[in-house]
């Protein structure tokens, strides 16, 4: 069994391993430098390898550097590991600094001062199995409670490899106990070996946790970034038109009386020419947050011009709103907003259809909707108008022409 857990092979493969890793993470966060995360995740990996370093010098160096040093340095890492992940959840990491460098502190300290600690291997190794594995369930802890929050699929990975590696040196406690090690025996180097082996398995795990959480949240706010406009922070254009198939794919999401609306801001240009493009923002602003407020659950709503916005309504929720479009009119030719000195008040022109039943081109429902939204501007703006789907608009559902009335506006 010894030759299987060749003691100074793991140690040279488990430090090869950790460097690679830190340097990998020293890049990343040379790229992002504003990460406290990345800065502490790196300084932990880097102290773990200085930690093994040591460790593996056990038999040629003095106690005080290889035990106690390098058990001290390798705890520190755990520690800001732990304070990374506070940090990757948005939480002050430096609140638990002192609880992040006690074990650390402790264990050298221990090691310095009392003989008896420093002699005997199974106090050590009970000591090292609680402060490894109260670490590790600290990490595991504040992972968990970050998936909650954001439930990145890499979060139950990292809680899965910090876990098991707390579990590990759990159950490593009552060892000592057991069956207690001598120092001139072979039991101690075989386990020696088995807890350099768990180590490695751990290290590479939890570093893959760890690149694989922040791929995913890159890949998360690089997806947001691309779906949401910029200013009123409501769908674009072609995140509206996607999430409008998804509602239309749910079961009897696709049946005929939702509705799908286009609203225009009434004389925009004015405001901008009068008060400035800074004030123009400020009203879009406004009414994205007062339509928003107004929709039910289950609306979409989206920015698909440049004081155009668009409302689809699934037949559940239109059929139970059915004066919506009119009461949003009426309350935001109320609102009035205040930029600087001067109060701005302004309207808004809808155009709406009703959708039929079955598998639509959403191109064609808002060529339809803005054919009444046209019709609201000529009539005086200010005014919701209804326009209803026609043989001559070529909607197709389910492969077939769709046989309407003709359109007519209301």
């Amino acid at each position: 069994m010894d030759h299987l857990f060749h003691i100074p092979t793991l140690m040279l493969c488990l430090s090869a391993a950790c460097v690679i890793i830190s340097i990998f993470l020293t890049l990343l966060w040379l790229w992002d430098r504003s990460s406290q995360a990345l800065l502490r995740w790196t300084l932990g990996f880097w102290l773990g390898c200085l930690g093994l370093i040591l460790l593996g010098l056990r038999d040629v160096g003095p106690p005080i550097l290889s035990i106690g040093l390098g058990n001290a340095l390798s705890l520190w890492s755990l520690g800001l590991i732990w304070l990374g992940c506070r940090a990757f959840n948005e939480w002050d990491p430096d609140a638990p600094s002192a609880l992040a460098m006690a074990g650390g502190l402790l264990w050298f300290t221990l090691v310095a001062c009392w003989p008896r600690f420093a002699e005997d291997l199974n106090i050590r190794i009970i000591a090292a199995s609680a402060l490894y594995a109260g670490y590790s369930f600290l990490i595991v802890n504040t992972v968990w409670r970050g998936y909650r929050q954001e439930p990145l699929p890499a979060r139950r990975l990292a809680v899965f490899a910090f876990g098991l590696h707390g579990l590990f040196y759990l159950l490593r406690l009552p060892v000592p106990l057991l069956f207690p090690a001598t120092l001139n025996g072979g039991h101690p180097n075989l386990w020696f070996g088995v807890v350099t082996f768990e180590y490695f398995i751990q290290v590479l795990f939890g570093a893959l946790a760890i690149f694989a959480m922040v791929h995913e949240r890159l890949t998360l706010r690089y997806k947001v970034a691309s779906e949401i406009d910029y200013l009123t922070g409501i769908c674009n254009r072609r995140a509206f038109l996607a999430a409008i198939d998804a509602s239309r794919a749910r079961p009897e999401g696709d049946r005929a009386g939702a509705v799908l609306a286009l609203l225009d801001a009434d004389h925009f240009k004015s405001i901008n020419d009068t008060h400035g493009h800074g004030a123009g923002d400020i009203v879009l602003t406004c009414l994205t947050g007062l339509v928003a407020s107004r929709l039910p659950q289950g609306a979409v709503f989206g920015r698909v011009g440049g004081e155009e916005f668009a409302i689809y309504l699934p037949a559940s929720a239109a059929l139970i709103n059915a004066d919506l479009l009119e009461h949003i009119r009426v309350d935001i030719g109320a609102m009035v907003v205040q930029h600087g000195t001067a109060c701005i008040q302004m309207s808004v022109s809808i155009g709406h259809c009703v959708l039929p039943a079955g598998r639509l081109d959403m191109q064609m429902a808002l060529a339809v909707a803005d054919r009444a939204l046209y019709a609201s501007k000529k009539a005086g703006r200010n005014c919701v108008t209804t326009s209803i789907f026609a043989p001559s608009d070529k909607d197709r559902i389910g492969g077939s022409p769709v046989h309407a009335p003709a359109a007519t506006i209301a």
